[in-house]
């Protein structure tokens, strides 16, 4: 009877060990992931930073930037005028606790060749989700001042929308390929986010880097802590259990 109780205490003790070498493995892997966000994350800022030392660009010089290098941080001024009102709403955007959309337009700079997707800002939705906001764009030229991104324009994409309206207005994900076969416009492979402050019509409210590196560090320390603490709580147990066997 001893010899069956003995065996099921160290095999109780050998999956309890099990376990504790599973959850620090995998907090410390958390950990070495959040340190490595972080690094990316600098080096974006860094690229950005760099980028933004070159002051506001004119769209003349933006083309004539080699077309190998990212323009992401690029700080461009625009002369143009938005495409036959043509425009989308970006759903499930959130700015101050409240839910609205994001403002997409077609952009034609002056002496372009194709059209820029340019993100005007923020919108309050309607407290019915059956509507839309209601938009009014200029028809004149304008000037505004942008951020440019390229590559990776959306991190989500949520299931579309059924009625017709929804397709036209309201999408779910930002993709350049659809959006030009949509509107039947050439559209260049990267966008552009309006920078300054917010009027009648949206109110700017990217940017590049949501979460910093100081954050992913904080986050990194938090799993290292978790770890350390389920080692010390199994050395603990381990030291109570053995000292009950005596």
């Amino acid at each position: 009877m001893q010899l069956i109780l003995r065996r099921k205490q160290k095999l109780s003790s050998f999956i309890a060990l099990c376990v504790v070498v599973a959850v620090v493995l995998v907090c410390v892997r958390l950990g070495y992931w959040q340190l490595a966000r972080a690094e990316q994350k600098q080096q974006q800022l860094t690229a950005i930073a760099n980028m933004q030392t070159q002051g506001v660009m004119s769209w003349q010089q933006l083309q004539a930037m080699p077309s190998k290098w990212n323009k992401t941080g690029v700080v461009v001024e625009l002369v143009g005028k938005i495409i036959n009102q043509q425009y989308w709403l970006l759903d499930n955007q959130v700015y101050q606790g409240q839910v609205g959309y994001d403002l997409l337009v077609l952009f034609k700079p002056s002496q372009a060749s194709g059209a820029l997707l340019v993100n005007l800002g923020w919108v309050k939705a309607p407290i019915s989700r059956s509507e839309l906001p209601n938009i009014q764009l200029p028809k004149r030229n304008i000037t505004l001042k942008a951020q440019i991104k390229e590559q990776n324009l959306t991190s989500f994409n949520l299931q579309t929308n059924s009625t017709k309206q929804d397709l036209q207005k309201r999408i779910q994900a930002i993709d350049l390929k659809k959006l030009s076969e949509q509107s039947n416009q050439s559209l260049f492979n990267f966008m552009a986010y309006r920078q300054g402050a917010g009027d009648a019509l949206a109110i700017p409210h990217y940017k590049a880097v949501v979460m910093s590196p100081q954050k992913h560090q904080a986050y990194a320390v938090q799993w290292f802590l978790i770890a350390l603490a389920c080692v010390v709580v199994a050395i603990f147990a381990s030291k109570k259990r053995t000292n009950n066997e005596k």
